[in-house]
């Protein structure tokens, strides 16, 4: 008898499953950030980049899906699924008045599928939704008017998500990808403005909700050089130019007062429009990297990572972001990273399991996009990561488990900015190319 491996991709029942548990479940946070723009930037990393720092555009990898650059998709040769989640805890600090809030957010990142289309051709598949920004805030406001005094509660909901599909081939050293998809979100904000002193006065609350989307592109590149078997140099570069949004808006005006439970109840519509459609422009982004890569190589010619490190500087000219034809409070944002990974033993066998897990470290520095009070936001990072493999390693098995994690600790604004930021990400990825995708028949 002979055997035959045939792929086996879960049934639709379970990637839809997992698509709608992961992304219904939107955690709440208040994030005063997120009220410009699209919202607060979500890392859109692989949870195996952000371990090294967020060094994505130079990584590839035969069996992890690199979400940041789609020319890494010539390299898959085992299908992947790949998904994510993120913890959050941060802590805000306002210096003006002074005040300090918590919170803590279980959030899920993305879900992925990547599998080679050809081996003999280098070419690969992958196609995935992941999260892109996040608007979540509450803010309260107490101000004193010629007469009464008012309290202001501003209020925002939302986020930006990505549904893509790429491809990725590879002519000896270069390697070449490109994305394309759907982009899609929704930016609801609310004003409240509520007497403090007079009865008399009605209450008001302003609302305008926004819904947006469009195709989307971008695209990838990869060069390595190698010196030897062993070692070699890559270049990376991803972005895209700037890209519009379709968006629809309308605007609502009305006066409301609180039940005897606490909740609003709509007393009279003040102005109400029909909705608006416009565009939202989104500004060019790019990311370029250097990395020096190790491997091991078997005695039958197989290439297996041992380690690298990287250098990569990732920037977006906010400053061109326009909303319905309106600039908002945001200037070009950067990053500078850098970031590594080391596996002991990552092929053979060996009595110790810690030889054949991942380390990963990195940092990373730069300014962000928000310009709420005048004055640039600084940010800076350190992330700490590990990848354990579940199973034992098979020369002649294609079937992979890994659990990664990565540990992130980070800061936003400095002495200058009325809210700094610090905050404490643990993020979780299940990398799996196991019995979900394939099987053994006979005959």
């Amino acid at each position: 008898m002979r055997s035959v491996s045939t792929i086996n991709t879960p049934k639709l029942s379970v990637i839809f499953f997992l698509i709608l548990g992961s992304f219904q479940a939107s955690a709440q946070e208040n994030s005063p950030f997120s009220r410009y723009g699209l919202g607060d930037p979500y890392p859109s990393q692989n949870v195996i980049n952000r371990g090294m720092g967020g060094v994505a555009s130079t990584y590839g990898n035969w069996q992890s899906i690199n979400l940041s650059n789609p020319a890494s998709y010539s390299e898959l040769k085992v299908v992947t699924y790949d998904i994510g989640v993120a913890m959050d805890s941060r802590t805000l600090r306002s210096a003006n008045p002074i005040q300090k809030y918590n919170s803590v957010n279980l959030t899920p990142s993305y879900v992925s599928l990547g599998m080679p289309i050809s081996k003999k051709h280098n070419l690969g598949l992958a196609f995935g939704l992941r999260s892109l920004a996040r608007i979540s805030y509450s803010i309260e406001e107490r101000k004193r008017l010629r007469v009464d005094s008012m309290q202001y509660l501003y209020e925002g909901d939302g986020g930006l998500y990505q549904a893509f599909v790429g491809v990725g081939k590879s002519w000896g050293g270069l390697h070449i990808g490109i994305n394309t998809g759907y982009m899609f979100g929704r930016k609801e904000n609310t004003t409240r403005a509520i007497p403090i002193d007079s009865v008399l006065t009605y209450k008001s609350n302003s609302s305008t909700l926004t819904t947006y989307g469009s195709a989307f592109i971008n695209a990838g590149l990869q060069y390595e050089a190698k010196f030897s078997k062993k070692t070699s140099m890559r270049f990376g570069f991803s972005g895209n130019l700037k890209q519009s949004l379709s968006a629809q808006q309308q605007i609502n005006r009305e006066t409301f007062s609180y039940d005897p439970n606490g909740l609003s109840t709509k007393i009279d519509s003040v102005y109400q429009t029909a909705e608006e459609s416009g565009t939202i422009e989104l500004p060019v982004s790019y990311t370029a990297g250097v990395s020096l890569n190790s491997y091991v190589v078997d005695n039958l010619g197989g290439r297996y990572d041992k380690g690298l490190i990287a250098l990569e500087y990732e920037s977006t000219q906010w400053s061109n972001y326009r909303f319905f034809k309106q600039p908002d409070k945001l200037i070009n944002s950067w990053q500078l990273k850098l970031g590594g990974q080391f596996v002991p033993n990552p092929i053979g066998f060996t009595k110790s399991y810690w030889n054949r897990v991942t380390y990963r470290a990195g940092v990373y520095m730069g300014k962000e996009a928000a310009n709420a009070d005048g004055n640039e936001l600084p940010v800076v990072g350190l992330t700490l990561g590990a990848g354990f493999p579940v199973r034992k390693w098979i020369r002649s098995d294609d079937q992979f488990t890994t659990i990664n994690t990565t540990v992130e600790i980070g800061k936003r604004g400095n002495k200058k900015n009325n809210i700094t930021e610090s905050f404490f990400r643990v993020s979780f990825g299940l990398n799996l190319s196991d019995v979900w995708f394939k099987k053994r028949r006979y005959d």
